[in-house]
């Protein structure tokens, strides 16, 4: 598969999936917007907090992939020719299992998000250094430790990482993916309820999950086997 369609693809997922992101961490987006004195109430000023903290969580979820990706190309290795199939298929169920965890349809994902948070109790107390937000350097830093917040829909983009084949397309997947929900988080400052409205939608959470379910299904049939050794 065309890897420059992947990145495509894991922008498309951070795209459709940012309406999770509007209740995970849309309060603090929101929060980053307000936290701007009076006397630096200017528009640049007013985005820049946000901007900043959101490049601080990409930068997290790069740092991840990563790792993902290490670590898929060293089970790729294990596995020998049947690893990129094998990875590829882990993420398309991972995928199909993001739809229905979107829609509401099936919770299953929560069941990661809770093993997740044995790693965030350890970090949630450091955010407090950063808060309040009165400098761009705090919001960074702030943004980047919000990166691993237990989330599922990370995870089910890192389950792509896995499958990139070596770390710099893992961290590359994931920085696609986190530019992904850079527009619905941006946006949570400045046009929060109009947001809030559009993600409590079921239609509009129906529809996104169904397209990821499609995509998760389209990448799985692309792995069985047609006759002459090729893949569909």
């Amino acid at each position: 598969m065309d890897p420059s369609f992947d990145f495509i693809a894991a922008f498309a997922i951070g795209f459709m999936g940012s309406l999770h992101c509007i209740g995970m961490c849309g309060g603090i987006s929101s929060a980053l917007t307000t936290a701007v004195t009076p006397a630096q109430h200017s528009l640049g000023r007013q985005l820049g907090y946000p901007l900043t903290y959101n490049l601080g969580r990409i930068a997290s979820y790069s740092i991840a992939g990563a790792i993902a990706g290490l670590l898929g190309s060293q089970f790729r290795d294990l596995l020998g020719g049947h690893g990129p199939s094998t990875l590829r298929i882990f993420a398309a169920v991972m995928m199909i299992l993001l739809g229905l965890y979107l829609s509401g349809w099936w919770k299953v994902l929560n069941h990661l998000e809770r093993a997740g948070t044995r790693v965030w109790k350890k970090l949630a107390p450091l955010t407090r250094h950063f808060i309040p937000v009165n400098n761009p350097f705090k919001a960074l830093l702030l943004g980047m430790l919000w990166g691993w917040l237990p989330c599922g829909l990370v995870y089910s983009a890192l389950a792509w990482s896995v499958g990139a084949g070596d770390a710099l397309s893992g961290a590359l997947l994931m920085l696609y993916f986190g530019l992904g929900t850079l527009p619905a988080m941006l946006g949570m400052g400045v046009f929060s309820y109009l947001l809030n409205d559009i993600a409590r939608s079921q239609t509009t959470r129906t529809f996104a999950a169904l397209l990821l379910i499609a995509f998760g299904i389209w990448t799985l049939m692309s792995q069985i086997p047609v006759p002459g050794g090729h893949h569909h």
